[in-house]
């Protein structure tokens, strides 16, 4: 009973990692990444301590239901899947999917083992459904991918500038904020910083990077050049500031880079605290 219970939760996971890379490639049009696999180990870890026990349960429930045992089955797989909403509300529709999966694969298994006589049927009401269900959740995760938050901002850096950049935000005194388009546009100076009055952008990053010269032109910065950092805080006596970072500098020029001055430093440079700190 177990062993064929993680044959099904291969088999799932398998057909979930398809899926995915179907996603993946219409979206990427790349033919493989590192983030199938990943896809692939986190569904088979999800089956085998989530999907097994449920479905055990499952057929502890429903072995005395005759005419009724599919749809109950099908059922209890997918409302307890869809209790992982209240634990881990982002891969909630996801657990939704693998659960479904997981029941068609683990019915046609069992109807091929004790129902020969229902495997056409079997398969032909398991493709209809995945043909139904898989398009679906593929379509709704691209479009959540469309509708997901994402940052537009334009970074304007001295040309020649390689190390770390910091941006100080909601800083009152900041000069009015730029924008080109939808990009609130930031200034960074030879130093390696900028002062603002926007709040941190959050959401999937979209932002522009260039090196401007002496005379304003633009040249834009390849992408394996940036280098993401995060956010972070300061705090002190009657003062809370916020900033995110990241690096720029290709691999020919790491040995110059440096680390440029500290948010402390940045705060009493731009007179908003008094004091600095090694």
């Amino acid at each position: 009973m177990l062993g064929s219970k993680i044959k099904t939760a291969l088999q799932a996971s398998i057909l979930f990692t398809f899926g995915f890379w179907l996603l993946f490639f219409f979206s990427e049009g790349e033919l493989f990444s590192f983030f199938l696999i990943v896809v692939f180990l986190y569904c088979l870890f999800g089956n085998v301590i989530y999907g097994i026990p449920v479905s055990l349960l499952s057929e502890f429930l429903t072995r005395n239901l005759a005419v009724w045992r599919f749809p109950a089955s099908a059922f209890i797989h997918t409302f307890l899947a869809a209790v992982t909403y209240f634990i881990v509300e982002g891969f909630a529709y996801y657990a939704v999917i693998a659960a479904v999966l997981f029941f068609l694969v683990d019915e046609w298994r069992k109807w091929d083992r004790e129902m020969p006589g229902g495997r056409r049927i079997t398969i032909n009401t398991a493709g209809f459904l995945i043909a139904c269900l898989l398009p679906a959740g593929f379509f709704w995760m691209l479009q959540q991918a469309d509708l997901e938050e994402k940052t537009h901002d334009l970074y304007l850096i001295p040309k020649g500038y390689t190390g770390q950049v910091r941006i100080v935000h909601e800083i009152e005194i900041a000069p009015a904020p730029e924008t080109e388009g939808e990009y609130d546009v930031f200034r960074v100076n030879d130093r390696g910083y900028a002062i603002t009055s926007l709040p941190q952008s959050e959401g999937y990053i979209e932002d522009l990077y260039y090196y401007v010269d002496d005379k304003g032109k633009r040249e834009p910065i390849p992408d394996s050049c940036i280098s993401h950092g995060g956010a972070g805080g300061v705090q002190g006596d009657g003062y809370d500031y916020s900033y995110t970072y990241f690096s720029v500098g290709c691999e020919e020029d790491i040995a110059d880079q440096g680390d440029g001055p500290g948010i402390e430093d940045i705060l009493y440079e731009e007179g908003l605290i008094n004091q600095t700190f090694d």
